[in-house]
């Protein structure tokens, strides 16, 4: 069969022969129409991630949309290695083979459900936002960060302020239901302020963020000395990805003053049971039309030049076998 096949970390992975996968005790094999090419995949096959590939050769791609013997379409991942989901067939747990409704289109089903889980899941597993809250969303002008936005406003937040760098998709997030909006590329100084002044319209009850690094190092500094906020309860910061990057330098008053609680939301601190009892939702909300992701599909023989691609500007790249 065709894959996208890693052989070094930190390469593009090649599209190249591999050997058909025979499932195991527990697995199923099927037939992969989409899969979609996110951050993890990159950070995995960099071998940066906590995640990433063990052994290589291996195919990348951690989930996707595909068909079983019967017809079936499902969303499914967790590939055994060294298969993924970027080739023409793949082998998978048969416990993790999730139906996807009629209503939602093989692109929209692949690259919909990692996005959305991963605001869905942190504002009520995590931050157990209560309807009537404010969220901050850093990073709201990524694939992520655009549904944080709808998902927020679904669970019932009463105000979503979006801060990203991408100013033009910046202006264009009131229409997902932003309240207020945030340019991260500014000087510091301006940056605290514009945290500052939207906080004062309501107080921020929970913050996703998806960009850690030193835009979160100025959020905490334009918190610092506010304990006085601590009386209506804490505000729960939840780091999710960190596409500023990696580390950030927190100062102890910042904790101590702030009334902030800082939690991890990824696949160690999330139980199993709540993605199956979200994934039918997201799916369902898709289906009527409710959240919108933007999609371009490209062939799995493509999959060299798409992976170095940087223009995508909020949308997501969808590989197709």
């Amino acid at each position: 069969m065709k894959a996208a096949v890693l052989h070094t970390f930190g390469k593009p992975p090649r599209f190249e022969d591999f050997p058909d996968p025979q499932p195991g005790p527990g697995e199923v094999r099927v037939r992969v129409r989409a899969a979609s090419l996110k951050n993890v995949e990159k950070a995995m096959a960099s071998g940066s991630h906590y995640d990433s590939l063990r052994e290589l050769p291996a195919i990348c791609g951690v989930d996707g949309l595909a068909v079983l013997d019967d017809g079936t379409r499902v969303f499914c991942g967790g590939c055994r290695s060294p298969y993924g989901m970027m080739a023409e067939q793949a082998v998978v747990s048969r416990a993790f083979c999730l139906p996807v409704p009629e209503g939602v289109d093989d692109n929209t089903a692949a690259a919909l459900p990692n996005p959305a889980l991963s605001s869905w899941l942190p504002l009520v597993w995590r931050a157990e936002l209560k309807p009537g809250e404010t969220v901050l969303i850093l990073g709201a002008t990524g694939v992520a960060g655009k549904l944080a936005i709808q998902i927020a406003r679904h669970l019932g937040a009463a105000r979503v302020v979006a801060a990203g760098r991408n100013e033009r998709i910046l202006e264009s997030l009131p229409e997902l239901g932003a309240d207020g909006t945030i340019a991260l590329e500014q000087p510091d100084q301006a940056l605290a302020a514009a945290f500052n002044r939207e906080a004062a319209h309501k107080r921020f009850d929970v913050v996703l963020d998806y960009v850690w690094g030193h835009p979160t190092e100025v959020l905490l500094d334009a918190l610092t000395g506010h304990d006085v906020m601590a009386e209506s309860g804490p505000i729960r910061l939840i780091e999710i990805g960190e596409m500023a990057g990696p580390t950030i330098s927190l100062s102890a008053g910042a904790l101590r003053s702030s009334g902030i609680g800082i939690f991890g939301s990824g696949g160690g601190s999330i139980p199993h049971r709540a993605i199956f009892e979200t994934f039918p939702r997201v799916l369902a909300l898709a289906a009527r039309g409710k959240l919108r992701i933007d999609t371009e599909p490209v062939s799995l023989s493509e999959i060299e030049s798409a992976w170095q691609r940087t223009d995508l500007c909020g949308r997501r790249l969808v590989v197709n076998p």
